[in-house]
């Protein structure tokens, strides 16, 4: 018989650390990398987020300012009042799994089995499951083979490189990458340059080496891979899906990690009250439904606002960022963005509840 657990999340990045952070009972983290690695994320997000959860250990770099590079001008954003960081992924993911009071089994998922994850490592069954395995969706996929269309994804790549900066800065010019934009996120004493593409062009390495040429930066080792850009159904079956996982990186901005945390507390909630037996399976599925269904609107925006970008021509679309970047759109549009997912909204974690020293638990295959 396989191992019963109350809850098994596949996928130990954003989405399912947050989700295991409401958690109580028999509790399984599955991830086929260690706790930490496997980066894909730029991880650049609102300094609030990390200052909520108390990950601040974690951060590398403030930013009070967003630089856009355009065609035929250069546009500042004052983000005093909403500032932005950079932060070390390893560090962030590790110190969040030190709160957490789980099992964690370095394993490969592989897919679903009625209420069971078949892995690698054995077949583990639960009460409650969730896939938080990014944009493959692995799990979901078992039940829908059509749920992750790279049709509907961008896709994007970075590399870092030893070098400073002050501003989170970005270039849109077509001539430059066409359908797509340029980052540059310092992080302390290192920066990270990428690339990203709206139409899903997975060719990109060609544009990294042209822009890090440009920018007169050695390139180094590059990660990232692709990115939803629009909202998935949030439940397949009797499968709670959340994070890239379930589409819910912002089209437009690509900004993932504060609607993973966002949504997977929210989640893990949810899954909670239905462990309890305060909410029958049905009831819980339903109502995480309906919580991420209230949030469509945003991401009808980010989409509209990301296709404006590439029908409109170049001149026009300067000219919007522009007014965007400036008095009185400002003060509007950015704490309007903020409050989307809004870092006050999260749960602060726990005291540390144990070390994992790099090292999560693997349980024994004979285990299952």
């Amino acid at each position: 018989m396989p191992k019963r657990y109350d809850t098994i999340i596949v996928g130990a990045s954003f989405a399912g650390l947050a989700v295991a952070s409401r958690l109580r009972g028999r509790v399984l983290l599955i991830d086929k990398d260690e706790i930490g690695e496997g980066q894909t994320s730029a991880c650049g997000t609102l300094l609030g987020v990390p200052q909520r959860l108390g990950l601040m250990e974690s951060v590398l770099q403030a930013q009070d300012a967003l630089v856009f590079h355009l065609q035929d001008r250069t546009e500042v954003m004052d983000a005093r009042d909403h500032p932005f960081c950079t932060f070390d992924y390893g560090r962030f993911c590790r110190d969040f799994a030190n709160r957490l009071n789980v099992e964690i089994l370095r394993a490969g998922a592989q897919r679903l089995d009625g209420d069971s994850v078949v892995t690698d490592q054995g077949i583990f069954a639960g009460t409650c499951i969730v896939d938080a395995s990014g944009w493959r969706a692995v799990l979901a996929r078992t039940l829908r083979p059509d749920y992750a269309d790279r049709r509907r994804m961008s896709y994007g790549i970075e590399a870092e490189a030893p070098r400073g900066g002050d501003s989170l800065c970005f270039w849109y010019d077509p001539s430059l990458v066409p359908s797509g934009v340029q980052w540059f996120f310092p992080s302390g004493s290192n920066v990270r340059v990428g690339v990203a593409s709206y139409a899903g062009d997975a060719h990109l390495r060609g544009h990294l080496n042209l822009f890090t040429e440009s920018l007169g930066v050695a390139r180094g080792r590059i990660h990232g891979g692709y990115f939803p850009a629009g909202l998935r159904e949030p439940v397949v079956g009797n499968l709670f899906v959340v994070g890239d996982a379930a589409g819910q990186c912002l089209p437009f901005t690509g900004e993932g990690i504060r609607p993973a945390l966002y949504f997977g507390q929210a989640c893990g909630d949810i899954v909670q009250a239905l462990v309890d037996g305060r909410l029958s399976l049905e009831q819980g599925l339903l109502r995480y439904r309906r919580f991420v269904s209230r949030h469509r609107w945003m991401y009808r925006v980010m989409a509209l606002s990301q296709l404006a970008l590439l029908r409109l021509p170049v001149a026009l679309s300067s000219r919007l960022i522009g007014l965007i970047c400036r008095e009185p759109l400002r003060s509007r549009i950015l704490p309007g963005y903020v409050r989307f997912a809004d870092p006050c909204t999260l749960i602060p974690l726990p005291p540390v509840v144990r070390q994992t020293a790099n090292r999560p638990l693997v349980l024994a295959a004979s285990e299952a």
